[in-house]
């Protein structure tokens, strides 16, 4: 966990919310619409969709991550929850929603393909009808098919933090293993954190057969939040889909 704990310390350094994310997900959103924000980290999109008007559920499985959401949303409409994504139904209840969304890669933490499906239904249960669901991970089909094994460096410039991000490709139930170092200057001491996780490398023929299973009427897939259309040389995966 010593990880984590540092990494929830420069989070909002590292991963700064994205303006372009944010206007993806605001599109066609009615005033004050409903909205779920699964692996919410520090908050920062549920914060501004709050300040938008709209009102807001987050979940993170990362504690220290929900405390720092809680500090930064003051006395906004957010309601953060510790919890874990596969237990949304029984976290929430009847609740039902506008607009779902899992963002920065969180989907492929869980351990296999079945879980994802069934929170793919989940979240499609929890919809309203014409409700938005919206995931992004990396683009894995490029991934695999360039044998790609790492991911550009962060380096926020004037802040003495580095974070490296590498894969390595495995033989076994589709996964990579992750690894991460995150490194951070302060004055004279430099101190180092090192991660490695499974992920799953989820491709785009195995996600949208999920989704269609789970019963979206409309899925529309994008090469980043810029609504570029997506390609095989995209490095990232977006998926809208209407219920």
């Amino acid at each position: 966990m010593e990880f984590y704990e540092a990494l929830s310390g420069v989070y909002d350094i590292v991963f700064p919310m994205s303006e372009d994310t944010l206007q993806f997900l605001k599109k066609d959103l009615e005033p004050r619409s409903k909205i779920l924000d699964i692996a919410c980290g520090t908050g920062n999109y549920s914060i501004a969709l709050a300040k938008a008007g709209h009102h807001v559920d987050a979940i993170d499985l990362d504690e220290t991550m929900i405390q720092q959401a809680n500090e930064k949303a003051q006395s906004l409409y957010v309601h953060f929850i510790q919890g874990d994504m596969t237990k949304i139904r029984e976290q929430l209840q009847e609740t039902l929603y506008d607009l779902i969304f899992c963002i920065g890669n969180s989907i492929v933490h869980l351990d296999n393909k079945n879980m994802i499906e069934k929170l793919i239904q989940d979240i499609f249960d929890m919809l309203r009808d014409g409700g938005q669901m919206v995931i992004q991970t990396i683009n894995y089909d490029r991934i695999i098919k360039y044998n790609i094994d790492h991911l550009p460096t962060i380096e926020p410039k004037g802040e003495g933090i580095t974070f490296v991000r590498k894969y390595f490709h495995r033989n076994d139930m589709g996964k990579v293993d992750f690894d991460t170092e995150l490194t951070i200057h302060q004055g004279t001491e430099t101190h180092k954190y090192h991660n490695s996780i499974p992920l799953l490398a989820l491709q785009k023929g195995d996600l949208e057969a999920m989704i269609k299973k789970a019963g979206f009427q409309r899925v529309e897939f994008y090469g980043g939040f810029g609504s570029m259309p997506y390609a095989l040389d995209a490095y990232a995966m977006v998926v809208r889909a209407i219920k």
